[in-house]
């Protein structure tokens, strides 16, 4: 796979998905009205909480990084991080429900009774990543080496010719991903992204991007609560031969009542649908891409065939969904093997659902 010349770094505000979703377009409407957020949900807690502290840990980082290099602002992640990791107790107990769950799944790396100092690695290894993600950010890619595992199936698809979607996940760096992909990939590679519930932190990295001299708006594909325009974006990108890469292991505020329960590390957990919706739609290809850190400042990214194509009939449709995100948890367990503290969703993945309150929360 033959590298290309780097336009711009990746374009990102914060790793996460959307669905396809079919219901009123008021994209005009939600963009100037608060999102409305569930309280009781710990992915949303989690989220906001992080939002909040962490922008100014950032901004020390980022400033340390710029004058100093990467290594001074290494050395500045261990109070940074040592902050959180005091402060976040619903962080830290998902961390440890994580790891001991991983640990039963089969992985070398983690002792049969994980302790907090296994928690506080954890959290360096998220620190490591947003560093890293600075550093991508900055254009600063010659800090960086960068391998990929899997090459054959980008080249794949564009010998299909047919698009496809990307299902990426919360483990590892999504960022290091689209950078190879923006350097190397044979094919071009959009994002859908949800990014309402984390503003400030979506500001910080495009200031970044701007001080590197780049479009941070190049290669997003925008979604809003409410509203399905995205979706014919998506469409015309895979008309045009394109991939789009989604993060298809959270459920967010417009997919609330719409997900999959699936065995993921040994417990029930939910997926949400539509990334697997979307796939079927389209009637493309469907690739799996992970970025994971393999050292300091190095990166493989795994690049897996999910299939040809996805299909879910009408008729047994629950099945057939439930199939396929399956498959998708049973690849990514195996992926969280290889890589156990690299997993970044700090609140309890395995919570059960909600219970709707329409009245309270919706519109």
């Amino acid at each position: 796979m033959s590298r290309k010349k780097q336009e711009s770094p990746p374009s990102t505000l914060d790793r996460d998905s959307t669905s396809l979703n079919t219901s009123k377009d008021t994209s005009t409407e939600s963009a100037s009205q608060p999102e409305k957020v569930d309280p009781r949900d710990p992915k949303e807690q989690w989220d906001r909480s992080r939002e909040r502290g962490s922008l100014l840990g950032m901004r020390i980082l980022a400033w340390f990084y710029r004058r100093v290099g990467w290594r001074a602002a290494h050395l500045l992640l261990y109070p940074v991080v040592a902050y959180f990791f005091i402060t976040d107790r619903l962080g830290r107990r998902a961390s440890i429900a994580y790891l001991r769950r991983i640990q039963a799944a089969g992985s070398n790396s983690i002792p049969k009774e994980p302790s907090l100092r296994h928690v506080f690695l954890h959290y360096m290894e998220f620190g490591t990543t947003i560093l890293d993600r600075l550093g991508f950010w900055l254009a600063r890619t010659e800090d960086f080496e960068f391998s990929v595992d899997g090459s054959e199936h980008l080249d794949w698809i564009v010998k299909e010719g047919r698009g496809a979607i990307i299902l990426g996940s919360h483990l590892g760096s999504f960022d290091a991903m689209r950078l190879v992909a923006s350097m190397e990939s044979p094919i071009n590679i959009k994002l859908l992204m949800y990014t309402r519930h984390a503003a400030l932190i979506n500001q910080f990295f495009h200031q970044m991007g701007k001080l590197a001299g780049s479009d941070t708006t190049v290669g997003v594909i925008q979604a809003l609560p409410g509203s399905f325009s995205h979706t014919f974006e998506v469409k015309q990108a895979i008309a045009r031969g394109e991939a789009v890469a989604i993060l298809a292991d959270r459920i967010h505020p417009n997919e609330r009542g719409r997900d999959v329960e699936v065995e993921f590390l040994g417990d029930r957990a939910r997926l949400p649908q539509g990334p697997m919706l979307l796939a079927a739609a389209l009637g493309c290809p469907v690739l799996m891409m992970t970025g994971l850190r393999a050292g300091s400042r190095k990166y493989k990214i795994h690049v897996e065939r999910f299939g040809d194509a996805i299909n879910i009939p009408r008729r047994d449709r629950t099945v057939h969904l439930q199939k396929y995100a399956q498959a998708y948890a049973n690849s990514l367990a195996e992926l969280c093997k290889l890589a156990p503290f690299q997993w970044f969703n700090f609140y309890d993945f395995w919570a059960k659902a909600p219970k709707p309150q329409p009245h309270r929360y919706d519109p």
